[in-house]
C-alpha cells in the first residue's frame, strides 16, 4: 500500500480530519471523507496534507508525491510530531509484515 494512502487511513481511523493543499488552493479543508481526500491528492503531482485532531488542532504536516516514486516514498517529507512518529512506526511495522 502506498504510504500516503496508509497515512490518510491512519489519520481518519484515529478521528482526524485532513486538508489538502494542491500548490494553488486548499482543495479539501478539514475533511474526514476518504475518497474526497485521496481524489484531491491524486489530482496533482505534489500536495501538502495538514492533519487535525478531533479538537481541530494541527497534529501533522506532510508532503505527498503520489506518482513516480516507490510506494513507501509517496510521503516524501513531514514535520516531526508525535502523530507522524506513531504513524511512521505503524507503517514501517506493516511493511515488515508484508
Amino acid at each position: 500500500m502506498k504510504a500516503y494512502v496508509n497515512l490518510v487511513k491512519y489519520a481518519l481511523h484515529n478521528g482526524c480530519s485532513i486538508s489538502v493543499w494542491d500548490g494553488e488552493e486548499w482543495q479539501v479543508i478539514h475533511s474526514s471523507h476518504y475518497h474526497e481526500i485521496v481524489r484531491a491528492i491524486a489530482s496533482v503531482e505534489e500536495s501538502v496534507l495538514r492533519i487535525y485532531d478531533r479538537n481541530g488542532l494541527k497534529v501533522a504536516t506532510a508532503t505527498v508525491i503520489p506518482y513516480g516514486v516507490e510506494p513507501d516514498e509517496t510521503v516524501s517529507d513531514w514535520v516531526i510530531s508525535e502523530f507522524m512518529t506513531q504513524w511512521d512506526a505503524s507503517y514501517s511495522f506493516q511493511l515488515i509484515l508484508s
